[in-house]
């Protein structure tokens, strides 16, 4: 089984989120989402606190490849990535 655990943001300073410690069970970065929190979100990310319920991905390299999934580019030129703005563990 290999599942994607949210741990945090990357970017040091920001503070927790609604994501943080939760597993992985849908990702769309080509439309936007809403997070557990009700907020909006730029990505479609849905989570679970329930590893069991999380989505498996069949092999780690499968799951970094959802990990890394892109959807156009930024304004900076990179390839737009949303879930790599956090920390994970493949599990």
């Amino acid at each position: 089984m290999a599942t994607i655990k949210i741990i945090g943001l990357a970017k040091e300073g920001l503070g927790p989120t609604p994501l943080d410690g939760r597993y992985l069970v849908e990702y769309d970065p080509s439309r936007p989402g809403i997070g557990p929190n009700g907020e909006p979100m730029r990505a479609h990310i849905k989570t679970t606190p329930f590893r069991e319920v999380a989505t498996d991905f069949g092999s780690k390299f499968e799951a970094a490849e959802v990990w890394r999934k892109a959807h156009g580019i930024r304004e900076d030129g990179k390839p737009n990535r949303p879930l790599t703005a956090y920390h994970v563990v493949i599990e």
